[in-house]
């Protein structure tokens, strides 16, 4: 007996069976965690992408402007509306929509914006009219009496996978916010003063907000 256990030692030592499953047992989780991470991302990058895209369907069909100034609140309704649309198969129901009239001064600076008027869908709050200090106009809209749209749309994302990884990082909740900010020429709205520039004006403004002689 005692002569058979280094032959039987010997022979475990050399046994190869079971190696494979035993190797796959190791990488497994590496492996789920790679694909988690890929479907999350993929995930992720559709609805940032689909949100991108809302803000530019809103900042372009408030530029377009009303046959009227200020825009019919129900034609503001109807194009917030369209975030439903723009964004499926996502839910929009904490999609937060600011739109807002913007105006460059017929003299002067041209890096500070004023808001000649604003409006948002009902979870979200408009921008206060005058002079937005916190906001810059963008580059190719620094031309004074120039007249633009502003979107700033923003929504929180759960992550389908791994939400519970995500609470780690410091000062996330388990949600992440994606926002997108889109400015837009004024294409309709009418003159104002003794601007050049169309002037959109959105509803719940005074139809001469800017009045043409934003300072």
């Amino acid at each position: 007996m005692l002569s058979r256990r280094p032959r039987r030692t010997k022979h475990l030592l050399h046994d190869r069976r079971g190696t494979a499953a035993v190797e796959f047992a190791v990488i497994l989780p590496l492996l789920l965690a790679i694909w988690a991470g890929m479907t999350e991302l993929a995930h992720a990058m559709d609805e940032w992408r689909k949100l991108t895209l809302l803000a530019r369907t809103v900042a372009d069909l408030t530029a377009q402007g009303d046959t009227k100034n200020p825009i019919s609140t129900p034609l503001m309704t109807d194009i917030l509306a369209s975030a439903t649309t723009v964004m499926r198969p996502f839910n929009t129901a904490n999609a937060r929509i600011v739109v807002s009239a913007m105006g460059v001064g017929l003299s002067g600076a041209t890096q500070i914006p004023t808001v000649c008027s604003s409006y948002a869908s009902g979870n979200a709050t408009p921008r206060s009219t005058g002079l937005a200090t916190g906001l810059t106009v963008p580059p190719g809209y620094q031309i004074l009496g120039m007249r633009y749209v502003l979107a700033e749309v923003s929504i929180p994302y759960a992550p389908m996978i791994g939400g519970a990884l995500v609470k780690l990082a410091k000062g996330v909740n388990g949600t992440i916010t994606f926002s997108s900010v889109v400015p837009w020429p004024t294409r309709g709205g009418k003159t104002y003063g003794n601007n050049i520039y169309t002037e959109v004006v959105l509803p719940g403004t005074n139809a001469a907000a800017c009045d043409g002689s934003t300072p």
